[in-house]
């Protein structure tokens, strides 16, 4: 079988949030006067405005797009990316929507992915074995056969089940997390001043990473430092035998 394309964290992270930021924060005054002219409005105007507004979620949308087109595999940041951008685009661009119903979306979406991790916890698919029990990270097929051969199934799934609501706990802090930072940072109604709302939403995506982003990434490093613990404890693998591709690049050394 072929190994699947590797993504570039550094066009993740460049197309889901720099560029998006960018574009929200700086948008007005690169683009105000050559999208007024174009569409023949006021460069502060709330159509001016919109189309700043849209061109910032089309990064994130447009490059899930592609790497799912490249890769040919579902990329979980790519789909909470585009997801989050397009609802972020909808709220911004419907007749009448508030700040309130901002702050609400801001916290929906990881809301409801803590309520799929957990709910999916005991299905053939749960949602833990998308964000740390891996196959493109973690040799499962390998762990496995471990556990079978040593009897360790049972203890290993409640290990899995403990990583479950690690990971649940991240989605849950960031949906409060999120909420939170709207109210506070996000002010300006949209349909009173798109370009400020445009600014103050790039400002809370510019204070989600160090107040959301960092301390949910923490926690998860914590359920997936648990997890190989756990592989090692029950399966009797040391962590170059489970890495994918980790037993290749210590053989090369």
């Amino acid at each position: 079988m072929q190994n699947p394309k590797r993504e570039n964290i550094w066009l993740n992270f460049g197309f889901n949030l720099i560029l998006p930021i960018l574009i929200l924060r700086k948008g007005d005054d690169w683009l105000g006067d050559p999208l007024a002219g174009l569409l023949d409005a006021p460069s502060d105007g709330p159509l001016v405005g919109s189309v700043i507004l849209v061109l910032a979620v089309l990064f994130p949308i447009g490059y899930g797009i592609w790497d799912l087109l490249r890769r040919k595999r579902w990329n979980i940041i790519s789909i909470l990316g585009a997801v989050s951008a397009f609802l972020t685009g909808g709220i911004g661009l419907v007749p009448g929507a508030t700040v309130a119903m901002f702050a609400i979306k801001e916290a929906a979406l990881p809301a409801i992915f803590a309520i799929l991790t957990v709910a999916t916890l005991n299905t053939k698919k749960p949602l833990v074995k998308l964000f740390l029990y891996n196959p493109d990270v973690i040799n499962v097929d390998r762990v496995e056969a471990a556990l079978e051969e040593r009897s360790a199934k049972a203890k290993f799934d409640r290990l899995l089940a403990m990583c479950t609501w690690y990971i649940a706990s991240t989605f849950i802090l960031s949906a409060i997390l999120n909420y939170a930072l709207a109210r506070i940072i996000v002010k300006t109604e949209p349909h009173i001043n798109k370009i400020a709302f445009n600014d103050e939403v790039g400002s809370m995506m510019v204070w989600s990473f160090p107040i959301i982003s960092i301390p949910c990434m923490i926690v998860t490093a914590f359920a997936f430092w648990k997890l190989i613990q756990g592989i090692k404890s029950h399966a009797g693998l040391a962590i170059e035998e489970v890495l994918v591709g980790a037993e290749q690049v210590s053989k090369n050394k």
